[in-house]
């Protein structure tokens, strides 16, 4: 394991309690997402194909059809097939990822030194372990963290999940984690 320093990133008092780093082996902690993503890119990229090919097909034979009409066509087929490309594409690759957790927050750093998630613990609602393979697992955190989006007179909502990918002992990291939030949970509690 590559130890990585997270001390730079600490706040005045705060210890690590933590550190672990992803591994390429594991599912990923939010699988069903991932599989949702794939399933959507697929069926995306082989309607547009579709779309645009039956297009493209009734469109030979048609007389008078300028140049940038079939530019036009081309470009738009190409752009749209290679969204849905992109997003399988996507669910495919791992990205190196560090974590810590402290005794008030969880970090997750990039492999570019770039802290890329940091939250309190006391955002978190529940944790899951969500899968385990070659003596690595995947945690899921559900956490409080809503953010609204307004689009044609609708709210909707969106819950952040925080997830550490792949890392070792994680029967040990899932139980100190859980320990921490339980203590929180006691703490608010007896307030």
């Amino acid at each position: 394991m590559t130890e990585v320093d997270f001390s730079s990133f600490l706040m005045a008092g705060e210890q690590i309690a933590w550190q672990g780093e992803s591994h390429k082996d594991c599912p990923p902690a939010n699988a069903a997402q991932t599989r949702s993503t794939r399933f959507f890119g697929i069926l995306w990229t082989v309607l547009t194909t579709f779309i645009f090919g039956m297009m493209i097909f009734t469109s030979v034979g048609t007389k008078g059809m300028k140049a940038s009409a079939w530019v036009a066509i081309i470009l738009c087929s190409v752009l749209f097939v290679g969204v849905g490309i992109v997003l399988i594409v996507s669910t495919f690759i791992y990205k190196h990822e560090y974590y810590c957790i402290t005794d008030k927050r969880f970090l997750a750093m990039s492999e570019k030194g770039i802290i890329s998630t940091s939250g309190e613990l006391t955002h978190i609602l529940s944790a899951e372990l969500t899968a385990i393979s070659n003596g690595y697992g995947s945690i899921l955190m559900t956490t409080d963290i809503i953010h609204y989006t307004h689009s044609k007179g609708r709210t909707h909502s969106h819950r952040t999940y925080w997830s550490m990918r792949g890392v070792s002992e994680p029967e040990e990291c899932y139980r100190l984690l859980t320990g921490i939030l339980q203590i929180f949970d006691e703490y608010r509690n007896n307030k």
